[in-house]
């Protein structure tokens, strides 16, 4: 290991006991990776113009030459493009392809990226996205698409997301903007589902199985819940001092490549030499998972430990009721309908989600506002058990910025420490994941409740972030156009006596500069 010397560092370019002078540098760090961001952002956005640009050129002189099927031009541009960017032509003629479409069917994005408003990975999702917003109509489309993409960027000037939070806030507005049902998208894509193997050197492999989401949560559930369960038994067995019983009385002990073996032991016995330390399972837990699924796969045998038997998965699911209540043949073809979600984030199939209700066990109602989606109250006879069913229900996911752990796998945190004065109460109370939960007590940055379980986050730079709840089954909506004349409104229902009308509210959402929400029926 390589060993450092007091003398061998460099100059860090400011006094690290100097409050001052470490606040100077932060800044100024902070001031290039703005600089360089935006320069990121300038190119992504002259890059993804000069990608729709080689598109355009070479299709137009296909179709002049008559060979748009055979795309000989657009192929030949993208052999070009390719020895610029050092990638193979077919990657290249994909990206020209996809940035003509972009450009075309979402040209906000571009403008949005030379203003630095959003950053190319975030594009990248939107654009993901925002071709499931779909109508038979193409004006009507068009002009969903055009809502979209609004929506989605006013949420990002509110609320820096990264890309993976980002498209799951994308999926839930998409969702009630396309004239696609997800029950008929599913269809189509569950005629996808496969098993690959993508091996990474080193003698590793990646096993993937695409399913259906909520089979895939399940099973990584199910898995979870067998591998602590079996940690923790081996954890009780050494406490015990009863390792060696253990592995005989459990002789399938191990990964589906055999047992765990006590090879000193083992050694010991056939030898005569007196007893060697144990040979301790230190396997981790996603370690453990790994060997769990081999061992379920290839001997329907979760490593013969009793431990992991028995075990069941549970996956978390939010059904507005009105989506329950709806006629599934009269209402497969209404957008506005409010989507059942997994974990409160991922839309999924109405039917499949009604299978699931039918069967589940119990019910938790959640009460919501009817302008601003807000969770007003949650049932529950326990008070303990309600404060925290109504916390996950609010929060969804842990609410540090862009992180996105659903709450089921949260822990709740005090924003006014117990110790200090907090009270134990839902306004002072929020979902944080382990990480972010340290981060909170152990670092400089800072957190305050703002009511209604917004949350205002100051980084240690000073800068401040607003974490809002996600919303129960409304779309955001720029405020500006609740003061537009009628006619000039998105044509988003057929019945424009449906069409909301501007409403005045003390919710802080209302005002302009914030997105007002309204159902989305």
């Amino acid at each position: 290991m390589q060993q450092h010397h007091e003398h061998d560092l460099s100059d860090p370019g400011f006094d690290p006991s100097d409050p001052a002078s470490v606040a100077a540098r932060r800044s100024e760090i902070l001031a290039m990776e703005e600089q360089a961001a935006a320069m990121i952002a300038a190119g992504a956005a002259l890059q993804l113009r000069a990608h729709a640009a080689a598109y355009d050129f070479g299709h137009a002189l296909d179709m002049t030459e008559g060979c748009a099927e055979s795309a000989m031009h657009v192929r030949s541009i993208a052999n070009e493009v390719a020895l610029v960017m050092q990638v193979s032509s077919g990657v290249a003629q994909g990206q020209l392809a996809l940035a003509s479409k972009a450009q075309q069917d979402f040209p906000a994005l571009a403008v949005a990226l030379d203003e630095n408003v959003v950053t190319p990975a975030q594009v990248h999702k939107l654009v993901e996205v925002g071709f499931t917003v779909n109508h038979d109509d193409p004006i009507e489309q068009a002009e969903r698409r055009a809502l979209f993409v609004e929506v989605m960027l006013e949420r990002v000037r509110r609320e820096p997301l990264p890309p993976q939070a980002l498209r799951k806030a994308a999926e839930r507005v998409a969702e009630e903007l396309t004239g696609e049902s997800i029950d008929q998208r599913h269809a189509r894509a569950r005629r996808q589902r496969r098993a690959t193997v993508e091996d990474l050197g080193d003698g590793m492999s990646i096993i993937r199985v695409t399913t259906d989401t909520f089979v895939a949560h399940a099973i990584r559930d199910r898995v979870r819940k067998q591998a602590l369960a079996i940690i923790k038994a081996r954890q009780r067995a050494t406490a015990d001092g009863a390792s060696g019983a253990a592995n005989s009385a459990a002789p399938g002990t191990g990964s589906a490549f055999g047992p765990v073996v006590d090879d000193a032991r083992a050694s010991a016995e056939v030898t005569g030499e007196p007893d060697a330390p144990d040979a301790q399972d230190e396997r981790s837990l996603n370690e453990v998972m790994s060997d769990v699924v081999a061992d379920m796969l290839l001997t329907s045998d979760p490593m013969g430990n009793s431990a992991a038997a028995g075990i069941q998965a549970n996956v978390q699911l939010s059904i507005p009721i009105t989506t329950v209540l709806a006629d599934s043949d009269s209402a497969s073809d209404q957008p506005g309908r409010a989507p059942a979600l997994l974990d409160g984030m991922t839309p999924m199939p109405i039917e499949d989600a009604k299978r699931l209700a039918a069967t589940a066990p119990a019910f938790l109602r959640v009460l919501t506002h009817p302008i601003t989606g807000a969770v007003q109250a949650v049932d529950s006879y326990k008070p303990t058990a309600a404060m925290r069913a109504f916390l996950q229900a609010r929060d969804v996911h842990c609410r540090f910025i862009g992180c996105r752990q659903p709450a089921v796998r949260c822990e709740l945190d005090h924003t006014q420490a117990y110790q200090h004065g907090g009270t134990t109460a839902v306004w002072n109370l929020s979902d944080f994941c382990k990480n972010h939960h340290i981060v909170k007590h152990h670092t400089a940055w800072k957190v305050r409740q703002l009511g209604g379980g917004v949350l205002e986050w100051t980084t240690p730079s000073g800068r401040i972030y607003i974490s809002r709840p996600e919303p129960h089954g409304v779309i955001f909506r720029p405020s500006d156009q609740l003061f537009r004349p009628t006619d000039e409104l998105p044509r988003l229902r057929k019945d424009p006596d449906r069409e909301p009308g501007p409403r005045q509210s003390d919710d802080p959402s209302s005002r302009p500069g914030h997105l007002p929400m309204t159902p989305p029926f």
